[in-house]
């Protein structure tokens, strides 16, 4: 009896350690960026006919901000951009539809200057890169620097970052290194940047007051490929961690095969 009821909890937790992590990577993702330097401060809105008992409103987004990752539903959602305060009825300032499938992640940018600002969906690839290499991208959010050639150590990464868009994502070796920046025209920029092997990034080339500056977000990481921010609380759901689970089932399994005189000592400690 005692073997069969290891035997069963030991299935238990193995079909978690297994199909969980699975699970938690193929959810949908979202995410919201203000990447126009000219544009103020907006409002943004998410919703979805298919789901309407969860709209997502974000107040007072301003430039250089990039969410969290929500999940999401599947299905086809509208983002809307409107002036910071203004009424959610009125006209928006820009939209866009996103068809979101499962297993897939986006980030939602108003890109470009203010005249000609668009605002773009990005698929973000969280598969996971080879052994000890990371996947990077590099979205140019910096209109002083036109084109843009982003060099990693001696190796050159991004030949052609052009303002207002994302780059395909590259692959690189996982360590700290300089990063370069060099715009068309004007000085290159010297950073350092920390890309750990097995993660997924997009750096953001900003401008403030002319001077440039980069800021590195994690899209994904680790053996689940779950990015930053999937896990809380979004438009239609909420991750549940599996590990603090499967170890109180491993404790269960333990004490079953225990004889009953250490289990009785067990319970008096």
């Amino acid at each position: 009896m005692r073997n069969l009821a290891v035997a069963a909890v030991a299935a238990v937790v193995a079909s978690l350690v297994w199909v969980v992590p699975a699970a938690a990577a193929t959810g949908t993702y979202l995410r919201l960026a203000h990447l126009s330097p000219d544009t103020p401060q907006v409002d943004v809105t998410v919703s979805s006919f298919e789901h309407p008992e969860a709209p997502l409103r974000i107040p007072g987004v301003g430039y250089g901000a990039l969410s969290d990752y929500q999940r999401v539903q599947p299905g086809t959602y509208t983002i809307a951009m409107r002036p910071a305060g203004a009424d959610p009825s009125s006209p928006p300032v820009i939209s866009a539809t996103l068809p979101a499938a499962d297993g897939k992640a986006y980030t939602v940018a108003g890109l470009g200057k203010f005249a000609a600002l668009s605002l773009k969906v990005l698929d973000d690839d969280i598969t996971l890169p080879p052994s000890g290499q990371a996947r990077m991208r590099v979205v140019n959010a910096a209109p002083v620097t036109g084109d843009l050639k982003i060099v990693r150590g001696d190796a050159p990464v991004i030949e052609n970052a052009a303002f207002g868009s994302a780059t395909p994502y590259a692959l690189v070796p996982g360590g700290t290194t300089g990063l370069k920046v060099t715009p068309k025209t004007g000085a290159s920029l010297d950073l350092p940047v920390t890309v750990e092997a097995g993660g997924v990034y997009s750096v953001l080339v900003l401008e403030h007051e002319g001077k440039l500056s980069t800021v590195v977000r994690t899209d994904a990481k680790g053996a689940e490929v779950v990015p930053v921010g999937g896990q809380q609380t979004g438009v239609g759901g909420m991750g549940v961690p599996w590990q603090p689970f499967a170890l109180g089932l491993l404790i269960m399994a333990a004490f079953l095969v225990l004889p009953k005189k250490d289990r009785a000592n067990r319970r008096v400690a």
